[in-house]
This record gives C-alpha cells, sequence and structure tokens, in this order.
C-alpha cells in the first residue's frame, strides 16, 4: 500500500490523523475497531489499557528490565526512540524517564495514551501503520514493537517491517517482542484450542497469531543485519510467586474480554468458551507452565 504519511514529520507530535469514532463499533457496552479499520479484536478503552499495564510489568520482569538491546552504547543526548503500538504508553513513559536527553516517539490506532502528564521528551500520536510510519527516512535509533501479532494480518507484516527498516539509522536496532500463543509445557486442551483458534483467525482475519516464531528468518531475508533471538518463559498461577499469580490474572481477564467475541468467530456458544477457558486455565496451572 502506498505510505499516507510519506510528508510525514515527527515534529508534529499532536497530530490525530484519521483515527476516528466513526472507526469504532460497540460490543457489549465496549468499543472495538471497525474490522475495516483494524483486524485487531481487543477493546479500545481504559479497562483494556489497564491489563495492558499488568502485562507491561509481568514482561518486564521476564526480560529483566524493557529492553535487552545495548541502549546504553545506542542512545545519546538527541536520539530518537520509537515505540509502536505503544497503547497506553506504559514503556514510552518509563524510557522517556530513563533517558531524559534522548526523544521518545509513541503511536498507536487507539489514543489511550497521556495527553499532558508525561515527560516533556516524551510525544504520542495516532497512526494506523498499516498505512505507514509517520516519520521521515533514518530517523531512529532504536526502535521497540510489542503485542502486535493480534494486530496485523500476516500479509501486512512485510509491509510494517519494510517501513520500520526505511525509518531506522543506519547501525540503528530494531526490537521486537511478543508472545507464543502456544504455552511453555502446554496440555492437550490448549494445544487443540491453539490451532483451532489459528485456523479460523487465520481464514476469518488473515491473522497468524503463532507469527512471531517466523519473525528471524524473515527478518534476515529482508536484510536486517545482526539478528538474534531470545526466549523468555513466565510462570502461570501461584507456583511461580507474585508473577505467576499476575500472569494468570492476565490471562483470567483476557479470557473475559474474549468472551465477547471470540465465540463467534470459533463458531462456539458461550458456554462452550467458558468451559474451555475454566480446562485451560486448570492445565496450565496442574501443568506448572
Amino acid at each position: 500500500p502506498r505510505n499516507k504519511y510519506e510528508k510525514g514529520n515527527s515534529d508534529n507530535s499532536s497530530e490525530t490523523d484519521s483515527i476516528s469514532s466513526s472507526n469504532i463499533k460497540f460490543i457489549g457496552g465496549r468499543p472495538y475497531f471497525n474490522e475495516e479499520t483494524s483486524v485487531y479484536f481487543l477493546p479500545t478503552d481504559w479497562e483494556e489499557a489497564d491489563r495492558i499495564q499488568m502485562e507491561h510489568f509481568a514482561m518486564r520482569h521476564a526480560f529483566g528490565g524493557n529492553y535487552t538491546a545495548p541502549l546504553s552504547e545506542i542512545i545519546k543526548p538527541g536520539s530518537k526512540i520509537l515505540d509502536i503500538g505503544c497503547g497506553s504508553g506504559h514503556w514510552s513513559f518509563e524510557i522517556a524517564q530513563d533517558f531524559p536527553d534522548a526523544n521518545v516517539y509513541g503511536v498507536d490506532i487507539s489514543s489511550t495514551f497521556p495527553v499532558s502528564i508525561k515527560p516533556k521528551n516524551c510525544h504520542f500520536q495516532t497512526c494506523n501503520i498499516t498505512e505507514g510510519l509517520p516519520f521521515k527516512d533514518e530517523e531512529f535509533d532504536y526502535i521497540f514493537m510489542r503485542y502486535m501479532i493480534f494486530a496485523l494480518k500476516d500479509h501486512q507484516w512485510t509491509y510494517v517491517l519494510n517501513e520500520i527498516k526505511r525509518i531506522l539509522k543506519p547501525g540503528g536496532v530494531f526490537e521486537c517482542v511478543d508472545r507464543d500463543v502456544l504455552p511453555f509445557r502446554a496440555g492437550k486442551t490448549i494445544t487443540a484450542f491453539v490451532e483451532k483458534s489459528q485456523t479460523k483467525l487465520y481464514k476469518q482475519r488473515e491473522i497468524d497469531i503463532r507469527f512471531i516464531i517466523k519473525l528471524e528468518p524473515i527478518l534476515k531475508e529482508m536484510g536486517f543485519q545482526n539478528v538474534t533471538c531470545s526466549h523468555k518463559h513466565i510462570p502461570f498461577g501461584n507456583w511461580g510467586g507474585k508473577i505467576g499469580e499476575i500472569w494468570r490474572l492476565n490471562y483470567l481477564k483476557m479470557a473475559e474480554t474474549h468472551r465477547i467475541v471470540m465465540p463467534e468467530i470459533l463458531g462456539i456458544t458461550v458456554d462452550e468458551w467458558d468451559s474451555v477457558c475454566a480446562k485451560i486455565d486448570k492445565e496450565r496451572t496442574e501443568n506448572q507452565e
């Protein structure tokens, strides 16, 4: 697709572009993007923002911080950092505080990020990344992207990754963090559920929910240099201490949220959805996943 932001400039951090209420539909009293706007099938409201914040803390714990790249070597005064799919801005906010002499930009299709209460070097704007990234060529020293497997169609990944490559400075670093939806020590119930979900979601929305496991060779084929991949395990349930409790609570909140739309996508009843989610919860806890 053509980049609608060909002359985009990151100095215009208040731009809201074309994301408006006309792109929103309400299901069960919660706002969702129309499929024509985004394939993302989670709500876009403050309740979901709170859940994402919980995920953020769990991921930060798992990786021992907000990033794995050697930012102390990369980021200098005046450097530019981009957070793609910034959500409510927790990662951007913390990075802006960690690197007060750098400029941090966060972009998201939803405007749940802070507008006024934020570090002065932190800037947010709405944009649909499937239509392009609103920045100049070779502008960023470090680009971070997380939780995008539910937001992009399979074929859109190539376009977005090419956009990232376009705006990344020579010698800059791109870091992508996401989950494999098939957990460690996965039992029979969740394995069957993931396989069914993957088939149905790809058929209906062209989403590959396990795209992250294919990303490393794709980046190499696209010409990204020095590509490395690391895996971290987040425990599920009380046996994993506080972080395990948080990760299980995150799952339960997602199961409740998905209850609104996923049964229809999967061709099952709400009762069947509740039943399989309860079985998965029990299985994951017993397996000490």
